[in-house]
């Protein structure tokens, strides 16, 4: 399975294994903040293996995320 970065309001932003959705909830396990990059590259760049060690992930376990609360996703290719 491939990880998923998701983009919630007020600058959130999770990534993690996007293992299901129900109950106007989306399930995260193996999820991670994260907290700060300074390559230039912006969120998009995680979505690139090669470019994971350059931002700071802090690993929190699994999560809900409320639907309502997700701005947007982007797939990763890791």
């Amino acid at each position: 399975m491939k990880n998923t970065i998701i983009v919630c309001e007020y600058g959130w932003i999770f990534c993690g294994i996007k293992e299901d959705e129900r109950d106007g909830a989306t399930f995260l396990s193996g999820a991670s903040v994260v907290r700060r990059w300074t390559n230039g590259k912006g969120i998009g760049g995680l979505v690139k293996a090669e470019n994971k060690l350059e931002y700071t992930l802090d690993a929190i376990g699994d999560i809900e995320i409320k639907q309502n609360k997700i701005l947007f996703e982007i797939p990763c290719e890791w």
